[in-house]
C-alpha cells in the first residue's frame, strides 16, 4: 500500500511523502522499512478554554503581504535545513498572526480551524523576551469560540515548554515526523563532464608535485 502510494504521489510530482505518527505505535517501524526516515519530533499541547488576565490583546497583529519576507525569513533561521527539506515554506497564502519588537520580525503564528478545533503552529524566536506574554495572549485571542484550540510544538520550539506548562496547558500526543523521498538528486551530464576535468586536473597536478620533489633529493 505504501508503495503504491508513493507511486500515485510520484506521478503527481511530489518529491516527499510525509507520516506523522505517534511515537510509540508499532507501524514507525514498519514505515522505517518502507523508506522512511524520521526528520523531527512533535508534542500536540490543548490549550485551557479560558484564561484570566488583565493583559489587552496587542502583541499579535494580522499579517500583511509586507510581511512575507521577514516571516520566510524566520521560518529559514529558525526550522533547521532538515525540516525544510521535507516541508518547505508553505507561503503567503495562509492564516498567519505575527509579532515584530523594535520592528523586527520575532514570532509569527500559523492558524487553522476546522469542526472538532483550531490547530496553532508557532514561530517563535528564543531570543523573544515575554514568550509568556506571547502564549497567553494566544489564548485570550482564541478563547470564547467554541471549539478546543491546539497548539504544535516541535523539538526546535521545546524551549517553550515551561511556559506552556506555567499556563496550565495539557500535553497529550508525542509524534515521530517521517518522510519518504521520492526524488533521487543525480547529477546532470555536464556537471558529471565537469567533475571528471576537476578529478584530472587534480591527479595530473598530484603526479607534478611529486615528480618535483623527486628530483630534489
Amino acid at each position: 500500500m505504501l508503495d503504491e502510494l508513493a507511486t500515485r504521489a510520484g506521478e503527481m510530482n511530489a518529491v516527499n511523502l510525509l507520516a506523522e505518527v505517534e511515537e510509540n505505535d508499532a507501524n514507525l517501524e514498519h514505515l522505517r522499512r518502507s523508506g522512511f526516515s524520521i526528520y523531527g519530533w512533535e508534542t500536540i499541547w490543548k490549550l485551557p478554554a479560558k484564561i484570566q488576565t488583565d493583559q489587552t490583546p496587542h502583541l499579535w497583529e494580522p499579517m500583511t503581504p509586507q510581511d512575507e519576507p521577514a516571516v520566510r525569513t524566520l521560518y529559514q533561521t529558525l526550522v533547521p535545513p532538515l525540516v525544510q527539506t521535507a516541508e518547505p515554506y508553505p507561503g503567503p497564502d495562509v492564516r498567519r498572526l505575527v509579532y515584530r519588537y523594535n520592528g523586527e520580525m520575532i514570532a509569527y503564528i500559523e492558524s487553522n480551524s476546522g469542526p472538532r478545533g483550531i490547530y496553532l503552529k508557532p514561530i517563535i524566536h528564543p531570543a523573544a523576551e515575554n514568550p509568556l506574554e506571547l502564549l497567553s495572549e494566544t489564548i485570550k485571542l482564541f478563547q470564547g469560540l467554541g471549539k478546543p484550540v491546539y497548539l504544535q510544538m516541535r523539538s526546535y520550539q521545546a524551549w517553550l515548554t515551561p511556559f506552556l506548562e506555567e499556563l496550565k496547558a495539557e500535553t497529550s500526543i508525542h509524534f515521530a515526523l517521517m518522510v519518504r523521498r521520492l526524488a533521487v538528486l543525480q547529477y546532470s551530464p555536464a556537471k558529471v563532464q565537469r567533475l571528471r576535468l576537476e578529478n584530472r586536473q587534480t591527479e595530473t597536478s598530484a603526479t607534478i608535485v611529486q615528480k618535483m620533489a623527486g628530483s630534489h633529493k
